[in-house]
């Protein structure tokens, strides 16, 4: 459980915003798409949601460079929003300096998602935010998460989270005790929904049985399927959404990283200079596959991502972030693609030849592959 902690609090932001798109292009072919106001239940509860796609803010303040100014966070989180694309995911370590340290000089992604919400109709969005237990030493009684979350919807001027997640778990006790915490707090109006972040089915099971949980946020892309075996059938037999973070694989899938970039994925195996220079060679092979459907490969590729949670029955809500106005309205263009069967396993076979893990081992460890390493 200290590994998570010890992880983000190394993590050094080494270079400009502007230097890194979390979603790139890799061609000028676009299918760019409007998304219409839609209902997206969040598991078998009812949550407002507009468009197929959320946006992921970490970028505009954590881990991908310095933070973006408070026009250009404006700019892109306007633009998602005129877009439909209406669900904001942040969370309490998003921000600059130590993520897991208070400091009231640093700049809290929840701020600068509250400054554009303050003017907006609350009905018109939903926000999710996270509570890290290692940041409260691994403590989720109702106390410490009542005041995570106070913290939270203070910076975010709002009156309750659509959904709140526990952005970690230390253990199966850990999350039964988050689960109970969150809900008092949904019962006092403060939550509208529960989700965890990086929990195993057999967990989320137990968790399920103290109180509804709406949503599991889940790293899940072509290139990263290590929750398919095991959390899946569980959330599909609950009706749990799956939130999938990085769903583009931190932007590998876009094709356009041809050097290890200046910031936290340069300590990622599959950006180092051996591991890229291979995976790159796989992501020309999604690119063959997209040109025949007039699209990019990251737009490929967010489409698997839509026909594998319908293979597999579960409901999915990406949510890829970006800085870049045109990235953005390229990704909800991947609601236009239909892909073969036959694509789908050529597709398949291509994301399961990438070189190096998802993260490092610290990361991993506080994650699923941990939990149900201990589990087995």
């Amino acid at each position: 459980t200290d590994s998570f902690s010890s992880y983000v609090r190394n993590i050094k932001n080494v270079c400009t915003h502007e230097q890194v798109s979390m979603i790139g292009l890799t061609s000028l072919k676009r299918k760019e798409v409007v998304m219409s106001f839609a209902q997206l239940s969040m598991g078998k509860q009812s949550i407002t949601q507009n468009g197929a796609l959320g946006y992921g803010a970490m970028g505009l303040t954590a881990f991908y460079g310095a933070p973006s100014s408070d026009e250009k966070a404006a700019q892109i989180l306007k633009a998602a929003y005129d877009a439909g694309c209406r669900h904001y995911d942040t969370a309490e370590i998003y921000k600059s300096g130590n993520p897991v340290a208070d400091n009231p000089n640093d700049i809290y992604n929840e701020t600068v998602i509250g400054k554009f919400l303050k003017n907006l109709s609350r009905d018109s969005f939903t926000v999710g935010t996270k509570f890290l237990p290692m940041k409260w030493q691994n403590k989720s009684d109702y106390n410490t998460v009542k005041t995570a979350l106070t913290n939270s919807l203070n910076r975010l001027g709002l009156d309750y989270a659509d959904i709140y997640y526990s952005h970690r778990v230390a253990s199966l006790e850990n999350a039964k005790e988050f689960a109970h915490s969150a809900k008092r707090l949904q019962e006092e109006g403060l939550i509208k929904h529960i989700g965890f972040s990086e929990i195993i089915g057999k967990w989320l099971k137990e968790c399920y049985a103290i109180t509804p949980i709406a949503a599991v946020q889940q790293e899940w892309s072509l290139i990263t399927r290590s929750l398919e075996d095991e959390l899946l059938p569980v959330c599909s037999t609950l009706g749990v959404t799956i939130v999938a973070y990085s769903p583009l694989g931190r932007n590998l899938l876009s094709g356009v990283i041809t050097e290890p970039p200046n910031d936290w994925r340069a300590s990622l195996p599959r950006y180092s200079p051996e591991n890229l220079k291979k995976n790159n060679e796989l992501v020309k092979e999604v690119e063959a596959i997209a040109t025949r459907h007039n699209c990019t490969a990251a737009q490929l590729s967010l489409a698997w991502l839509f026909h594998k949670a319908k293979e597999k029955n579960v409901q999915v809500l990406p949510i890829p972030g970006t800085t870049k106005i045109e990235n953005l309205l390229s990704n909800l263009g991947a609601t236009q693609i239909s892909i073969t069967p036959e694509e789908m396993l050529i597709l398949e076979k291509i994301g399961s030849k990438v070189s190096g893990n998802r993260a490092d081992d610290g990361y991993m460890q506080s994650g699923i592959e941990g939990h149900l390493s201990k589990e087995h």
